[in-house]
């Protein structure tokens, strides 16, 4: 029985995910105020902290679990802070990552808990599974739901800060139908762990150009006015961490 906890992460994949941001007012006395988003150097990256995550990993069947997943965290991150251990808050400030899933059966039962990673260290872990364990069972599943049970997984973060950088960064300069390869980076960040995105404020659509999954931006026939494209990758946890860079449509090179 493995568990984790920093600042609590629960999260839920349907057809969208349901963040559920911490506030400051409901962490332990003398916790750490380590909410407060920090402000990166790199103006290519951003960091902060994990929002509250639940993950759905079955059919939802059209319901919006929305307000019951809510409710659920409320209860789930009261218990885990009562049951967060001393290592957690300084000076140690351990940090740790755990993600459990469970069912949720008609009735609001807890059934079929496992841990899907631990974190390392058995004091985390046992908080973060306690923190469910604890909550149990809650309120039955909404009425209009005509499934027999839910799953979920919970995600918990203790004092984890993430950031995201793309490369390449300064003074991007794209010719108009050429590709450009961009990178993201950072602890438990890849290419594929991120969604690419692009934007301008003289384009829209494939007017600024178009990105794959990969990163690959293929740059427009016609340049954009102005000619400023951002690219931008943002966690598929739903953390609401982006990384940002902006680079220049310019025209393609006179064929000889």
């Amino acid at each position: 029985m493995s568990i984790q906890q920093t600042w609590v992460c629960i999260a839920v994949w349907v057809t969208s995910s349901l963040v559920f941001a911490q506030t400051k007012t409901e962490p332990p006395p003398n916790a750490s105020d380590s909410t407060e988003i920090l402000l990166p150097s790199n103006p290519c990256s951003s960091s902060g902290k994990p929002a509250d995550q639940a993950e759905i990993l079955t059919d939802t069947m059209g319901v919006d679990f929305g307000p019951y997943l809510a409710r659920m965290t409320q209860i789930v991150r009261k218990n885990w802070y009562q049951l967060m251990p001393p290592s957690v808050y300084p000076p140690i400030l351990k940090q740790g990552k755990v993600s459990i899933e469970f069912v949720v059966l008609k009735d609001g039962k807890i059934n079929g808990m496992t841990v899907h990673r631990a974190s390392g260290d058995v004091a985390l872990d046992r908080a973060a599974w306690g923190s469910i364990a604890a909550s149990g069972p809650f309120a039955a599943l909404p009425a209009e739901f005509p499934g027999q049970r839910i799953g979920l997984r919970f995600f918990f973060y203790y004092n984890a800060t993430f950031r995201i950088s793309i490369s390449p960064c300064a003074d991007v300069r794209v010719p108009t139908g050429s590709t450009l390869q961009f990178f993201a980076s950072g602890e438990g960040t890849t290419n594929a762990s991120v969604t690419w995105s692009i934007s301008g404020a003289g384009c829209s659509k494939s007017a600024c150009g178009s990105i794959s999954d990969t990163g690959l931006y293929t740059a427009p026939a016609n340049i954009p006015d102005p000619p400023t494209v951002v690219v931008e990758a943002a966690s598929r946890t739903g953390t609401s961490i982006t990384g940002k860079s902006k680079l220049i449509v310019v025209p393609a090179n006179p064929s000889h």
